[in-house]
């Protein structure tokens, strides 16, 4: 029997609170693209890591850096950073769920490092296909998402809610109107990096750990009650984060505004919102200048404290806005690590010596890597 807080009658008032507020982003993010782009590619991190948490797996956002500068070989619990950052990369571009289901959903297992069960046979294409059949335009997006998740983890088992989480939000996105967009040629930065194209509102691992822990259980009457007060909670929380991405871009335009010799600021600013985590290379690229350019550039929104440094070295230099670095950058200063090599005798000094050996790759990656972010057209 469903708890008396949980009837159904309580959880459809919830549900439709839930799209009330969603549909209330929305409308923001339609009516302000650039609001809505740094929105959502703040929100890609949290999300990311709150889902890496409710599969156990603990990992925290700055641990993600040293991570990719490692590519893949040598970070503390790995398992952790590359499951997030997966989870990043398919949640900045999930695709399209009605015109290409099965090839998303495999691409979402693949980040996600969903292994078969070994006890059932895996899924074929024509039954994860059917998943999606029933879908119409119109249909209220959190339920029907809810309901496509929940039939998906039937069928394996629940053997990855990870991309049962993906799943929702790829479909909720699509029933907003917006399809996601195909997975970028190339990401030098892993997910860290790259615009979101997307349509998602509704982040249900952030949801289901918003002041408490709740259990993902979309297919059951109590695990979508959960899901639905869980949204209803987060969604009031990103209401005001909003507000502080808007602040940004205010400050941001009025430099623009008070620097009207620097004509390309404003591209800038665009590249930021869009893509929060950007070096000058990657920067260069998105607005068509020279590398110059583009340090000269983030310098001056530096200066204004709309930039900050993440990395901290004189090569392999990445910025992100203030809300994103404040998360990414707990890596010491490059003094620091030299004050730290000189007072170790043993592990740490091989661990400083470890990040600083895959920043240098990520230098030479960065300088080799193809741009993810060239304008299109």
């Amino acid at each position: 029997m469903i708890p008396s807080s949980e009837t159904p009658q309580a959880t459809a008032q919830a549900l439709l609170r839930a799209e009330v507020l969603a549909a209330r982003i929305e409308a923001t993010a339609r009516a302000e693209p650039e609001l809505g782009a740094l929105w959502r590619a703040e929100l890609v991190l949290a999300e990311a890591v709150a889902s890496a948490g409710l599969e156990g797996v603990r990992i925290r956002e700055d641990q993600l850096l040293p991570r990719v500068a490692a590519n893949g070989g040598q970070a503390a619990e790995p398992g952790a950073a590359e499951l997030a950052l997966g989870l990043m990369q398919a949640l900045k571009a999930p695709g399209d769920p009605l015109a290409d289901p099965v090839p998303m959903l495999r691409r979402f297992e693949r980040l996600a490092g969903a292994a078969p069960d070994p006890d059932m046979p895996r899924p074929d294409d024509a039954t994860l296909a059917a998943l999606f059949a029933a879908i119409r335009p119109g249909d209220m997006p959190i339920l029907t998402a809810a309901q496509v998740a929940a039939g998906y983890g039937r069928l394996t088992r629940r053997a990855s809610p990870a991309v049962e989480r993906l799943l929702f939000m790829a479909v909720e996105g699509r029933l907003r109107g917006r399809p996601g967009g195909p997975a970028p040629a190339s990401d030098p930065l892993r997910g860290l990096s790259g615009r979101v194209d997307a349509g998602w509102i509704c982040p249900p691992a952030l949801a289901l750990s918003h002041r408490r822990f709740r259990p993902w259980s979309p297919g059951s009457p109590e695990g979508l009650a959960a899901l639905a007060r869980g949204l209803n909670d987060v969604l009031e929380a990103e209401t005001g984060r909003l507000a502080l991405a808007r602040e940004w871009l205010r400050r941001g335009r009025a430099l623009a505004e008070a620097r009207r010799r620097s004509t390309r600021l404003p591209d800038a600013l665009r590249a930021f919102a869009q893509s929060p985590v950007l070096s000058s290379g990657l920067l260069a690229d998105a607005i068509g200048v020279s590398r110059r350019g583009a340090l000269n550039l983030i310098e001056a929104l530096e200066a204004e404290g709309l930039l900050r440094e993440i990395t901290h070295r004189r090569s392999a230099r990445i910025w992100a806005v203030p809300s994103i670095a404040d998360r990414l950058a707990a890596r010491p200063a490059r003094g620091a690590l030299g004050r730290m090599r000189g007072r170790a005798t043993g592990g740490p000094a091989a661990v400083v010596d470890d990040i600083e050996s895959s920043f240098a790759e990520l230098d030479a990656a960065l300088t080799r890597g193809d741009t993810l972010l060239r304008p299109r057209g």
